[in-house]
């Protein structure tokens, strides 16, 4: 890797020689498969494709930071999709209280895989593209020069924030307070008093780089030139093809009904 804290793997794979528009384009044909279906059984397609692709890059490191958050996100959205739900006619599960039916169960599974699909397919893309061939492709697209240079700012400060996450955490253990265990719930209610002393640390970071960059007179509305201009060649040019055939087919399936709860 690039460094201890980067989410950015550097391994000769190719997904990793791809350039980042191709890339990009991409996953936005797989993550439009993923969008545009409700059935889980087609939800974990794209679901199982990004994680093995995770796996195959040597993401699996960003994968086991990141488990936390996203078994988290599963499991809310699991839970309260079904209360925005309407009623189906099987009822899977009868409490006092409420009741489950079966495509509530599929809906509310559905739309979680969803949410991890669009987790992964974002780690996916930052660990086989470096901060520098991000900005160079989002610039290469016509976006400002602001917002590509905001996009790999976020993305180079987000392992600083996951480094001091784990500072602060070990700091609170140190001082009696419990983070870990196996039950979810209570991991959970752990790491809430963890969230003030990281969001202070992060406001420091950023404002310590914005003073760095003051310092060196950094004006984001001048042209920038880029040193790496990586190619477009013909295996990015078929990538994107398969990228649009992707987006292109999944919504005409949908709206044939295909994949549907």
């Amino acid at each position: 890797m690039s460094g201890s804290t980067s989410l950015y793997v550097d391994k000769p794979t190719m997904l990793h020689r791809l350039n980042a528009r191709s890339m990009l384009a991409l996953l936005v044909g797989v993550l439009t498969t993923a969008y545009v279906f409700g059935n889980p059984v087609v939800v974990a397609v794209p679901l199982v494709a990004l994680f093995a692709a995770l796996v195959y890059a040597g993401g699996w490191r960003n994968v086991k930071r990141l488990s936390f958050v996203i078994v988290a996100v599963f499991l809310v959205g699991f839970v309260l999709w079904p209360a925005f739900t309407p009623p189906g006619d099987t009822v899977v599960l009868q409490t006092p209280w409420f009741a489950v039916t079966t495509y509530e169960l599929l809906f509310a599974l559905g739309r979680s895989e969803r949410i991890v699909a669009f987790i992964l397919g974002g780690l996916l893309f930052i660990t086989t593209t470096s901060n520098e061939e991000i900005v160079t492709g989002l610039r290469s697209l016509g976006l400002p020069y602001a917002f590509c240079f905001a996009v790999g700012t976020a993305l180079r400060l987000f392992p600083t924030f996951l480094g001091a996450t784990g500072t602060v955490r070990q700091a609170q253990a140190a001082r009696g307070h419990e983070v870990s265990g196996t039950n979810p719930i209570a991991r959970f209610r752990a790491y809430i008093p963890l969230i003030v002393p990281v969001f202070m640390t992060a406001v420091r970071s950023v404002q310590t780089q914005a003073m760095a960059l003051e310092a060196r007179g950094f004006d984001p509305r001048r042209d920038r030139t880029f040193y790496d201009k990586p190619a477009f060649d013909t295996v990015d040019w078929a990538v994107v093809v398969v990228g649009l055939v992707l987006v292109v087919g999944s919504v005409w399936l949908s709206l044939q009904g295909y994949g549907q709860v």
